[in-house]
Order: C-alpha cells, then structure tokens, then sequence
C-alpha cells in the first residue's frame, strides 16, 4: 500500500506542478497512473475529483486573462461531450474500459503534438470551438483529460498561449464537475477503489504543493520543455494502462 501511495501521490505531485506551467498535467500525468492503480472507473473518477480542486486554485489566480467568452461556448460543448461518453464508461468498465482509456490518451498525445502550421481557422468561428469543445468533454469524462482537444484548437486559432492556459483552467473546472457529477447521478455511487481517506486527503495536499512549485517554476523552465516532460509522463502511464487492460483481457 505504501509503495501505490508513494506512486499515486508522485503522479498527483508532478501532473499539479505541470498544470499550472503548461495548463495541462493532472489529467495526462495522474490520470493513467490512478487507473492502473485503482481501475479505470474509481481511476477516472479520482481525476475528475481531483482536476475540479486544481482548476479551482488555478482559475482563480489567473482570472484576469480569462477570455470568459469562449469560455462560455466552450463550456457548453464540453457538457454535450460528457453526456455519450457516460454511457461508455458504464458498459466498458474493465478491461475494455483500460483499453480504451489508454488508447484515448496515446491518441490525444498524438493529436496534440501534428503541426498545425498549414492548417488555421478564424478566431471569431464557432463551429471550431464547439466541435473540439464536445471532444474534450467526452475525452474528461471517458479518460480525465479534456486538455489535448482544447490546446488542438488553440494552435489552430493560433490563440495567445497564456491567455489559452488562462481560459483553460476555468474550462476545465466545468469538464471535470460535469464528468464527477454525471458519474455519481447516472452509473451511482462513488467508487474509489477502496483507497483509504488519508490517501485522498495526501493527494489534495499535493495538488496546492505542485501548484505552489508550479509558479515558482514557470519562470524558469521553458514551456515547451514542460510540455516534452508531460507528454513522456503521460505517454507511458497510458501505455501501462493499456498493457494492463490487454492482461486483463487475455
């Protein structure tokens, strides 16, 4: 128990202080570790639990940047993304469930990383925000991670970065409530793996902890290296997750 402790914590620890340098890190680095660890329903449902407390934390300080209009259609879409995706969770939870959670985030890693170079919608353009909106909600809720869609559309709209991240926190607040929520009232119940309460408690502490070494980080790490290192972390979480599931299965 000490060492899954140790392990989970570390993840919670090091996805905290990434979220807060890159806007994305909690989802990407602990989502696929509190899977295997816990199974990919308490797992995901952790990280949604957990998101909601860091978003809070870092929506707050950066409220001044918040672009609240995109906010507000991209908060919308998310809600449509969450709905189907509850469904999947429900009757895919287990070994198919592991295996669609780590293709899903291989494949968001994927996305996130193609140049866009070539490739630029119009800022003003709704159809964009709502379509990548709806992924990134159906994405939070089957996997805990509704950022890779959302940082897809910025580079192609090629929106100010720390405004992005600005705008993405609050975003975020709303793709993991919505995810917790709809997981409590339509599958039931909170399951959490049998974790103990003082592990929850540990993890909520590293949450404020990275966010606290995140800002004194930020200044002095580039932001793409940032975004090399949670791309690896996540990277191979998620291919642990899906090895898991293809044991789990055969």
């Amino acid at each position: 128990m000490l060492t899954i402790a140790t392990v989970l914590l570390a993840s919670v620890l090091i996805g905290a202080i990434l979220q807060r340098i890159t806007g994305l890190g909690v989802g990407l680095v602990a989502g696929p570790v509190l899977t295997a660890l816990l199974g990919p329903l308490a797992g995901v449902t952790m990280v949604n639990g957990l998101s909601i407390i860091n978003a809070v934390n870092n929506a707050w300080s950066v409220r001044k940047r918040t672009d609240w209009k995109r906010f507000r259609l991209l908060s919308a879409a998310l809600i449509l993304g969450s709905l189907p995706a509850v469904a999947v969770v429900h009757y895919l939870n287990g070994p198919w469930l592991l295996i669609f959670v780590g293709v899903l985030v291989l494949l968001a890693l994927g996305i996130s990383l193609i140049p866009t170079e070539r490739f630029r919608i119009k800022e003003e353009s709704k159809g964009p925000m709502i379509f990548f909106g709806t992924i990134a909600g159906f994405m939070s809720t089957v996997a805990g991670i509704a950022g890779p869609s959302l940082t897809v559309y910025a580079r192609l709209s090629r929106w100010d970065y720390k405004d992005f991240v600005a705008t993405l926190h609050p975003v975020l607040l709303v793709a993991n409530t919505v995810s917790f929520l709809l997981k409590v009232i339509l599958i039931g119940g909170l399951d959490f793996g049998g974790a103990p309460a003082w592990l929850w408690i540990a993890a909520v502490v590293m949450i404020f902890v990275g966010a606290w070494f995140g800002e004194r980080i930020n200044a002095r790490i580039s932001t793409p290296m940032a975004k090399r290192i949670a791309t690896i972390l996540a990277a191979t979480g998620a291919t642990v997750v899906l090895i898991r599931g293809l044991m789990g299965l055969f």
